[in-house]
C-alpha cells in the first residue's frame, strides 16, 4: 500500500475482496479512496464529499432497478471513487447501460456474489485509510506540533501572538480538512468567503488540514456572519475540501487554544457520526456521547438501554435496532418508517410489536425515547472507526 494514499487497487488486495468481481471502470483502479460508506438510500448526493468507496445492496433501487441510474449519476457527479454491490436478495444483475455509464467515467463497479458484511469491510478499509494518513510526511512547524499535542498551549501562545500580531483578538477558530495546497490560489479562495463578511482570516497549515483564525472586524451579528460565510463556501467551493469545523468565539489570545480544541472535537464528531454540522456549540447530544465514552460509561449505558434489542437481533438475525432507529427518526410515523426501510407495513407492524415486547409498550414516551435516541447515537459512535 502506498504511504501517500489508499487506492481501489490496494483495497482489492484485502481478504474480503478475494472473491469480488470487477464489472466496469477498470480505468479507475488507481484512484484514491478517502473513506468507505454504506448507503442504502436513493438520494445520496448530499451525504458525499467525493473520493469515497460506496457500498450498497441496492435495496432502494426498486424491482426494475428504476432508481439505479439516478444513484450512479449522483456518485459520478460527486466524484465517488468506486461502487461495491452485493448481488443477491435485491439485485441479481446489472444492466449493460449502467455498466457502460460506469466505464465512461472510470468508476470501478465491484460486485460480491456471496453475502458479505459491509460493516466489517468498511471498518477494515477506514482503519487502513487512517493508518495511511498517519504515515504521510508531517509538516514540522509550530502549528503542526501544536495541533498534534506535542507543543503545549503555553509554548504555542508566542507563535500565535506573532501570527496575529497582537494579544488583542476576537473571532473563531475553524479547522478545514481535505486541504490540497497543490491547487493554485485555494487558500485565497477560502479566505475570500470570510473577508466578504467582515472577518480577517489568518491561516496555518498542517498536512491536509488548514486552520483559519477568523478575526472579527465588525463586532456585530458575528455568529450570523460566520454561518453565511460557511453556507456560501459550501455552495461555491464544497468540492475543494472535506469538512470544516468551528470552535466557539474567542475574545482574547489565551482563549484560542481551548477554542481550537473544540473545533478539533467538532471535526471528530462530524467524522464519527457522518454529520454535516460545523458548529461545536450545536453538537450537544454528540458531545455528551463522547464525554460518556471518555468516562467509561457509554458501553454500559448502551447495554442497559438497548442490550435486549441487540441480543435479540444477534440471536434471530433480525433488524430490530435498524427499525427502532428509523421509527424514532420518523417521529413514530409507521408510513414514513416503512418507506424509509423499503418494507411493507405488515412487516413493520410485526417488528414494532416485537420492540414493544422487549422495550415496553410506551417506549415512545419522552423519557424513554430520549434514552433510546442517546443510546442509538452511542451505538453508532462505538461502531465508528474514528472512535479512538
Amino acid at each position: 500500500m502506498s504511504t501517500m494514499m489508499f487506492t481501489v487497487h490496494d483495497m482489492l488486495k484485502r481478504p474480503p475482496f478475494q472473491h469480488a468481481s470487477i464489472l466496469a471502470g477498470r480505468g479507475g483502479l488507481q484512484k484514491a479512496v478517502s473513506w468507505a460508506h454504506i448507503l442504502e438510500l436513493t438520494k445520496v448526493k448530499h451525504l458525499l464529499h467525493g473520493s469515497e468507496c460506496v457500498m450498497t445492496t441496492g435495496i432502494g433501487w426498486g424491482k426494475e432497478l428504476q432508481h439505479a441510474r439516478s444513484f450512479l449519476e449522483q456518485l459520478i457527479e460527486k466524484k465517488v471513487t468506486c461502487l461495491c454491490i452485493e448481488l443477491g436478495d435485491y439485485i441479481n444483475h446489472l444492466p449493460p447501460p449502467l455498466l457502460q455509464l460506469a466505464d465512461d467515467h472510470d468508476l470501478p463497479v465491484l460486485v460480491f456474489d456471496k453475502e458479505v458484511r459491509f460493516i466489517d469491510i468498511s471498518k477494515d478499509i477506514n482503519q487502513l485509510i487512517l493508518q495511511s494518513s498517519r504515515l504521510m510526511p508531517r509538516q514540522e512547524s509550530w502549528s503542526g506540533r501544536w495541533l498534534e499535542g506535542t507543543m503545549t498551549d503555553k509554548e504555542a501562545l508566542p507563535y500565535l501572538e506573532k501570527t496575529i500580531g497582537s494579544r488583542e483578538a476576537r473571532g473563531f477558530p475553524c479547522l478545514l480538512t481535505g486541504y490540497d495546497d497543490s491547487i493554485p490560489y485555494q487558500r485565497d479562495i477560502f479566505q475570500s468567503f470570510f473577508q466578504k463578511e467582515g472577518f480577517h482570516p489568518l491561516t496555518v497549515q498542517n498536512r491536509d488540514e488548514l486552520v483559519l483564525l477568523l478575526l472579527d472586524e465588525r463586532r456585530e451579528q458575528v455568529s450570523e456572519r460566520l454561518a453565511r460565510s460557511l453556507k456560501r463556501m459550501k455552495e461555491k467551493a464544497g468540492s475543494m475540501y472535506h469538512t470544516i469545523s468551528c470552535g466557539p468565539l474567542f475574545t482574547n489570545l489565551s482563549e484560542i487554544p481551548p477554542a481550537m480544541r473544540c473545533a478539533q472535537e467538532a471535526d471528530h464528531i462530524q467524522a464519527a457520526f457522518q454529520l454535516e454540522m460545523p458548529f461545536y456549540e450545536k453538537l450537544h447530544p454528540w458531545r455528551l456521547i463522547i464525554e460518556d465514552d471518555k468516562r467509561g460509561a457509554l458501553e454500559s449505558f448502551i447495554q442497559d438501554t438497548l442490550g435486549d434489542v441487540l441480543a435479540y437481533d444477534e440471536a434471530h438475525d433480525t433488524e430490530l435496532l435498524l427499525t427502532l432507529r428509523a421509527y424514532l427518526e420518523s417521529y413514530g410515523s409507521k408510513k414514513d418508517t416503512a418507506e424509509r426501510l423499503f418494507i411493507v407495513r405488515q412487516t413493520l407492524y410485526h417488528r414494532i410489536q416485537k420492540l414493544e415486547e422487549i422495550l415496553g409498550s410506551h417506549f415512545l414516551r419522552s423519557e424513554q425515547r430520549m434514552a433510546l435516541e442517546m443510546a442509538l447515537l452511542g451505538w453508532q459512535y462505538i461502531q465508528s472507526p474514528v472512535r479512538s
